[in-house]
């Protein structure tokens, strides 16, 4: 239970902040640090696919990108610190192109990705890093959806 303010004094508090704080901090980080830095990874990636993207789809698809981004931030506040944002009833499906246009997955980590079939990518995956796994997750969700495809990701994600 942590003392109140009034009952130490300012030199107290002054230590509590320089000296103990640090500490506490540096041993935190010292247990966290991989976790943070692959995740750091992972959002930078998926930010620099959602640029390119972005940039490829012009200003008429930045409302659906904007909408994914606000999800993936949301999804980082999930992550490090248990706070949901999401509404419960009110969440938008992202659009789905025709299945007559392939999207463009010269940024996606598998070659002629969306020619393939879901039976070769899921065997795949397993040699990608978590990084280029949440490119892939991301362009499903954004596309076909398939399910073998999705739950794979997660089943990895969850061996990590």
């Amino acid at each position: 239970m942590p003392a109140k303010r009034d009952e130490s004094s300012p030199a107290d508090q002054l230590v509590d902040l320089l000296v103990y704080a640090p500490v506490g901090i540096a041993l935190e980080a010292v247990d966290n640090l991989p976790k943070f830095i692959e995740r750091g990874k992972s959002q930078v990636t998926l930010g620099r696919f959602v640029a390119k993207a972005a940039a490829k789809k012009g200003g008429s698809t930045l409302e659906t990108l904007g909408e994914r981004v606000a999800h993936e931030a949301g999804q980082v506040l999930v992550d490090l610190f248990g706070i949901d944002l999401t509404p419960s009833n009110d969440v938008a499906e992202p659009e789905q192109p025709s299945q007559g246009e392939p999207s463009n997955d010269d940024t996606l980590p598998i070659a002629n990705y969306d020619s393939q079939a879901a039976a070769q990518i899921v065997k795949l995956l397993a040699q990608l890093t978590p990084a280029e796994r949440d490119l892939v997750e991301a362009h499903e969700q954004n596309n076909r959806s398939r399910v073998t495809i999705l739950r794979k990701i997660e089943q990895l994600r969850a061996n990590e």
